[in-house]
């Protein structure tokens, strides 16, 4: 008898065009689920219909979420029987508050806040120039700064965006011979935090925006061992830096263009003792030709639409560190959820 061979049937090139041009969507949809704290639900009580969401509390339409749910289990987020009964998998898993890898809050602010932009998009790639002004009525951090809930919620965002970066730095760098370390822009001071309390003989400083300290302070409950250590200071990282032997940058200098990181890193230089370490932990993009690195690239298109920031190529992170006199000694890439990479440096 002859076999036949089931060849897998090919996805046509206009239904992944749909499906992508359908990803503002996509990413509002998730945003509402995490909002609703269904995977968290469905996660501590097994398989449940919409109804019996709505009875456990969800205050939405039951009809409404149903259709939401059959959306999201066609996207993998979730099972779904024919008695109506959907169920967590482990695309929903980290989409609740006690993964390992939870991406919770990072991906509930993208499909929300960080995306009202969109519509701007089309005057950022006509002018080159960010265009919060549009959106808010003033840039992009000065929102923050007037509305000290959104400056909070951006903080626990970064904080539960970094989990990754912070234990990279922690695994792969030595404070041994380091006496006193800065947090350049380190929110609510996690990293510090926790380099002192691996560190006992180090010295750390929490530097950021005057508004976030007091945010900061109680954030952050800090053993009497690690807060004896740690100083607060609220200034202009533009302006000056406290002086110390290494200096930390986690998620900043993508912030900023190359003008403003020029001055952040020469204030490093000017400020630091000896010979001295920078670490910036940020995406390293690939060189052009290079078609991989998906979700940086498209944080670049973010950093380009909200701010005067942008992720760099390592030729692009050699020329500013050399413009502010240091060299890239080491590259160490963290395999997180943008590609971030360590990028150590030392006075040139």
């Amino acid at each position: 008898m002859e076999q036949t061979t089931v060849q897998p049937q090919r996805v046509p090139p206009q239904a992944i065009i749909m499906q992508m041009a359908m990803g503002g969507w996509v990413a509002r949809t998730i945003a509402e689920i995490i909002r609703l704290e269904i995977p968290d639900v469905l996660k501590r009580n097994g398989p449940m219909t919409a109804a019996a969401l709505v009875a456990e509390g969800v205050e939405v339409n039951a009809g409404a979420l149903e259709r939401v749910m059959r959306a999201c289990t066609s996207l993998g987020l979730f099972t779904e029987d024919s008695e109506g009964r959907f169920g967590i998998t482990e695309l929903a898993e980290v989409l609740t508050s006690d993964s390992p890898a939870s991406v919770k809050l990072l991906a509930r602010e993208m499909g929300s806040s960080w995306t009202d932009i969109l519509p701007h998009l089309g005057a950022v790639i006509r002018t080159g120039e960010p265009q919060a002004h549009k959106l808010y009525g003033m840039g992009w951090w000065d929102y923050l700064k007037a509305n000290p809930k959104e400056m909070e919620t951006f903080g626990e965002t970064m904080k539960a965006n970094s989990v990754n970066s912070l234990r990279g730095v922690l695994q792969h760098c030595d404070f041994s011979g380091v006496r006193k370390v800065v947090d350049v822009g380190g929110g609510f001071g996690h990293l510090v935090a926790a380099l002192l309390e691996k560190w006992p003989h180090l010295n750390g400083v929490l530097l950021d925006v005057p508004d976030l300290i007091p945010v900061a302070q109680r954030s952050l409950p800090l053993p009497d061992a690690v807060a004896s250590r740690l100083e607060y200071v609220g200034a202009d990282m533009f302006s000056v830096v406290p002086r110390a032997d290494a200096y930390v940058l986690k998620h900043i200098v993508h912030d900023w263009d190359d003008e403003h990181c020029h001055q952040l890193l020469s204030n490093c230089f000017n400020s630091m003792d000896g010979a001295g370490r920078l670490l910036c932990v940020d995406s390293v993009l690939p060189p052009l030709g290079d078609t991989s690195a998906t979700p940086a690239k498209f944080l670049d298109l973010m950093m380009m639409a909200l701010i005067r920031g942008k992720e760099r190529t390592l030729q692009q992170w050699e020329d500013l560190y050399k413009s502010a006199g240091f060299r890239v000694t080491n590259v160490i890439p963290l395999h997180d959820n943008f590609g971030t990479s360590i990028v150590e440096g030392a006075k040139a």
